[in-house]
């Protein structure tokens, strides 16, 4: 019963194509509600343990999307505590921006890159976070040190182990969604060890558009036994709400 109804919320979602990046979804409801509602569906096929993981991420989601009426809706219906857009946010120092501001002071991104590629400290571990966490930085005022940033990503996964690899890949994948480059994005993400996952579709749809056909994956693929799918939809919905859409 449960599987048919996540197949009729497939077809709530995408029974009008969309026209742009940006189009509305086919279920009447602001495109957020439509992809909570798709979440939390593909949530029910989990027990019940496995659901109250992903309750406080449903509402959470909707509070940083700064809408208090949809977070307050969400709320209610999972029995959850309202939180604030900001709630949660800024608790843990960001590692990647602190170790990279130690190079970028003194050496510039070609430093920086240097000391990626000889693994020098504070490079000798984490570098692809750094890297990214450089090029999100310098996107917006220096777009050409981001993109060499985003190069040398993709040029250290091309050669590192197997261990360094999806990590580096991973970084190169994200920050390329960040520049709207949906080539370098499938170059990188071509190196991840799961290169499908709904996350990097999401990623992926920012750029291209046609978001509502992911809805019918959303069902799909729901697992009974791993909360992993329905956070890696929350997970990459995230990045739409933060960055909006690619021109």
């Amino acid at each position: 019963m449960l599987r048919g109804f996540l197949i009729l919320l497939t077809a709530w979602f995408v029974a009008a194509a969309p026209l742009s990046a940006r189009a509305e979804p086919a279920c009447s409801q602001s495109e957020l509600a439509c992809i909570l509602e798709a979440a939390w569906s593909a949530a029910l096929v989990l027990p019940d343990e496995k659901q109250a993981r992903i309750k406080p991420l449903i509402v959470a989601m909707a509070a940083h999307a700064d809408d208090p009426e949809l977070m307050q809706i969400w709320a209610e219906k999972l029995s959850e505590p309202p939180v604030s857009k900001t709630e949660g946010e800024d608790e843990y120092p960001d590692f990647g921006w602190n170790n990279a501001q130690k190079v970028l002071g003194s050496y510039g991104v070609d430093g920086l890159i240097k000391f990626a590629k000889e693994k020098r400290e504070p490079l000798h571990y984490g570098r692809g976070d750094i890297l990214l966490a450089a090029g999100k930085r310098l996107l917006e005022d220096e777009p050409e040190q981001a993109k060499r940033l985003n190069t040398a990503l993709f040029e250290l996964a091309g050669t590192a182990s197997d261990f360094e690899k999806p990590e580096l890949a991973n970084a190169a994948a994200e920050l390329a969604m960040y520049r709207c480059d949906v080539e370098g994005f499938d170059r990188a993400t071509a190196l991840t060890l799961a290169p499908n996952n709904l996350r990097y579709a999401f990623w992926r749809a920012r750029m291209m558009g046609n978001i509502g056909a992911l809805a019918g994956r959303i069902a799909a693929e729901a697992d009974e036994e791993d909360t992993r799918h329905v956070r890696q939809v929350l997970d990459g919905y995230r990045a739409i709400i933060e960055l909006g859409y690619c021109n």
